[in-house]
C-alpha cells in the first residue's frame, strides 16, 4: 500500500508542474463556473415566469414550479413545467417557463451534466492515455519497474494519483458553486434536494473514474502514445455521441409512434366531427327540447364523446411512446454516457421517468376536474405534485444505472491491470 501511495504522490507532483494539467483543469473549471452562473440566472427567470402563469384558486390548471436541481441537470424540466389547462374536451398545453432570453436558442449553455458527460470524460482520457505507452517511449516505465515494485502497485498508484488530480478540483468547484447557490435567497434547496445533489456528484465521480480507467486500459494495450490517443478519441466519440443516438434511431425504426403533428390533426378531426354532428342534431330538434334531449344534453353528450375518444387516442400514444422509451433506453445503455445521463436526470427529478409520472398525475387531475364539472362544481381542485422519493428513483432503474457504471469502471481497471502485467516495457 505504501508503494501505491508513493507512486500516487509522484503522479500528483508531476501533474502539478505540468502545463497540460493547469490548462485543461482551468478550462474545465471555467466552463463549470460559467454554467452555474448562467443556469442560475435562467432558473430565476423561469421561477418568475411560474409566478405569472401559476394557477389561481379554482382554476383547472396544472403547473409545477421549476426544479432547483435543473441548474445541474436540466433534463426535461422545461417540458415538465409547462402549463396544462383542463377543459371539457381535454388538456391544452400552454406556455412553459422560459428565460425569455432569445440568445439561449442560438447558444444554449451546457449544464453540469453535459460538462461532465462530454468535457470531463475527454479530460479523463487525456489524463490516462499516456500513463503506460508514453512512459514506455521515454524509458521512465523501464526505470520504474527496475526497482522492487509490483506492476499492480505501479498501475494502481498511477490511477489513484491522476484520479485525485481530476476529482479534487472538480468536486471542489462543484461544492463551492452549490454553496454559493444556497446563499441566494431566490434558490431554495431542501435537505432532500441537497441529498440528491450529493448523489448526483458521486455518480459523476464514478463516471470520471470509468473514463480514466478506459484511458489507462488502451494505453496498456498499445506501444505508441500517438496510437493510444487516436484510439481513445475514436472510442470517446463512439461512446458519448454515436451509440446513444444510434440506439434511439434503431428504437424509432422498431416502434412506430405517431408524430405530435399527426396526433394534433387527429384531435382536430374528432372535434370537427362531433361539432358537425351536434349541429345536425340541433337542426333536427329544431332548437327545442324533445323529451329529455335538451340542447344542453346534446352538447354534453358530444363533449363526453370527444373526451372519451381523445382519452383512447392519448392512451394509445402513451403506450407506444413508453415502449419506444423502454427500448431506446435498453439499447442506449450500451454507452456509459447514456447510462450516466439517465441516472443523474432521474436523481435530479428531471428525467424521463419523472416526466412520465407527472403526465399520469395530470391525466388523473383532468379526470377529477371533469367529474367535478359534471357534478356542477363551480371551482376546480388545486393541482399538486410530489416528486418521487430517492428510494423510488433507485428502485425504478437508477440503482441499475449506477451499478452498471461502477462495474464498468472496475472491469476496465481490471482489464488494464491484466494488460499491464503482460506489457513489454522494452
Amino acid at each position: 500500500m505504501s508503494q501505491v501511495g508513493t507512486i500516487a504522490r509522484k503522479e500528483i507532483a508531476a501533474n502539478l508542474v505540468s502545463y497540460k494539467f493547469f490548462i485543461v483543469i482551468l478550462l474545465t473549471m471555467l466552463l463549470l463556473a460559467t454554467s452555474f452562473f448562467v443556469l442560475t440566472k435562467d432558473f430565476k427567470a423561469r421561477q418568475a415566469d411560474y409566478e405569472i402563469i401559476r394557477a389561481k384558486p379554482g382554476e383547472p390548471v396544472a403547473v409545477v414550479p421549476p426544479n432547483p436541481l435543473s441548474i445541474f441537470a436540466k433534463g426535461l424540466d422545461e417540458a415538465m413545467t409547462r402549463s396544462f389547462e383542463v377543459n371539457r374536451i381535454g388538456i391544452n398545453v400552454r406556455a412553459g417557463q422560459k428565460s425569455g432570453n432569445a440568445i439561449f436558442a442560438f447558444f444554449p449553455t451546457p449544464d453540469f451534466v453535459y460538462v461532465v458527460k462530454v468535457v470531463l470524460s475527454l479530460v479523463a482520457l487525456l489524463f490516462g492515455f499516456d500513463q503506460v505507452s508514453r512512459e514506455r517511449e521515454s524509458g521512465v516505465l523501464r526505470l520504474l519497474l527496475s526497482h522492487p515494485v509490483s506492476r499492480g502497485a505501479v498501475l494502481a498508484g498511477k490511477w489513484l494519483g491522476n484520479y485525485i488530480c481530476l476529482a479534487v478540483p472538480f468536486a471542489l468547484v462543484t461544492l463551492i458553486g452549490f454553496g454559493l447557490m444556497n446563499l441566494d435567497r431566490g434558490i431554495r434547496f431542501t435537505p432532500a434536494a441537497a441529498g440528491r445533489f450529493a448523489l448526483l456528484l458521486a455518480v459523476s465521480l464514478v463516471y470520471v473514474a470509468l473514463f480514466l480507467s478506459l484511458g489507462i486500459l488502451v494505453s496498456a494495450l498499445t506501444q505508441r502514445s500517438a496510437s493510444t490517443l487516436v484510439i481513445l478519441l475514436f472510442a470517446w466519440a463512439l461512446l458519448v455521441f454515436v451509440l446513444p443516438n444510434l440506439g434511439t434511431l434503431i428504437a424509432r425504426q422498431m416502434v412506430g409512434v405517431p408524430s405530435v403533428k399527426a396526433l394534433s390533426e387527429k384531435r382536430r378531426q374528432i372535434w370537427t366531427r362531433e361539432v358537425l354532428l351536434l349541429e345536425v342534431e340541433r337542426r333536427a330538434a329544431g332548437g327545442r327540447a324533445t323529451g329529455t334531449r335538451t340542447e344542453g344534453d346534446l352538447a354534453r353528450r358530444h363533449f363526453d364523446a370527444i373526451n372519451a375518444e381523445q382519452n383512447l387516442l392519448e392512451e394509445d400514444y402513451r403506450r407506444k411512446f413508453d415502449r419506444l422509451v423502454r427500448l431506446a433506453k435498453a439499447l442506449n445503455r450500451i454507452s456509459p454516457a447514456a447510462g450516466y445521463l439517465y441516472a443523474v436526470t432521474e436523481i435530479a427529478g428531471t428525467g424521463i421517468g419523472e416526466e412520465s409520472r407527472l403526465k399520469d398525475e395530470i391525466v388523473r387531475y383532468k379526470d377529477a376536474v371533469l367529474a367535478g364539472m359534471a357534478g356542477g362544481a363551480k371551482e376546480s381542485p388545486a393541482f399538486s405534485y410530489r416528486y418521487r422519493a430517492i428510494g423510488e428513483v433507485l428502485a425504478e432503474g437508477g440503482l441499475f444505472d449506477l451499478a452498471a457504471l461502477v462495474l464498468a469502471a472496475v472491469a476496465l481497471f481490471g482489464a488494464g491491470f491484466a494488460a499491464f502485467v503482460r506489457y513489454d516495457v522494452r
